[in-house]
């Protein structure tokens, strides 16, 4: 049997980038439908349900070599590697997309952002003053540049910490200790 670590580190970078290849070949599907497209709820739940699914499986497949144990910390690293391969490669995808690839999708996705928000603040019946602000805000940044969505990665990273630890307290099961 192989040691635990040398396990979770293969298995960490299998199925993160089994993860992360979904994860662009939804990006590249959405990219070919349009902007409008990215900014469905379809595409928000695909992007958080693919890596959970390849985090909860490749613990699993640990978890099952290591014949049905896995404690929490090894279950942690895993999953949160999952995450974090797939979040990175995604971003790399993401800025090479916006940024080289097309920078005319880049701005219509801009453009819609600006949209919804402005939608969102009309049901909540923000003041116009307050909607001009924040239009103008938005449509100064620039959403998707290096800095931005290195940004982003990084506050997912939070974000993916909290799902791999409610993941691996859920796969976890400790070795059970022997008297003797």
């Amino acid at each position: 049997m192989e040691k635990i670590s040398t396990l979770h580190n293969k298995e960490t970078l299998q199925y993160g980038l089994f993860s992360a290849g979904a994860a662009v070949l939804i990006f590249v599907v959405l990219y070919i439908l349009g902007a409008e497209y990215f900014m469905s709820p379809v595409a928000w739940i695909s992007s958080y349900l693919f890596p959970v699914l390849f985090a909860v499986l490749g613990a699993l497949q640990v978890k099952k070599k290591n014949n049905g144990y896995l404690d929490f910390k090894e279950a942690l690293k895993i999953t949160f590697g999952v995450f974090v391969i797939t979040g990175l490669i995604s971003t790399i995808v993401s800025h090479f997309i916006f940024n080289v690839f097309d920078v005319a999708f880049a701005e219509r996705m801009k453009q819609l952002t600006i949209e919804k928000a402005q939608e969102t603040m009309q049901k909540f019946n923000v003041p116009e003053s307050e909607m001009e602000k924040a239009v103008d805000k938005l449509t100064e940044q620039d959403m998707f540049s290096f800095s931005a969505l290195s940004k982003s990665f990084a506050y997912a990273c939070i974000m993916y910490f909290i799902e791999a630890l409610i993941v691996s307290a859920i796969i976890k099961k400790k070795k059970p200790e022997v008297e003797f």
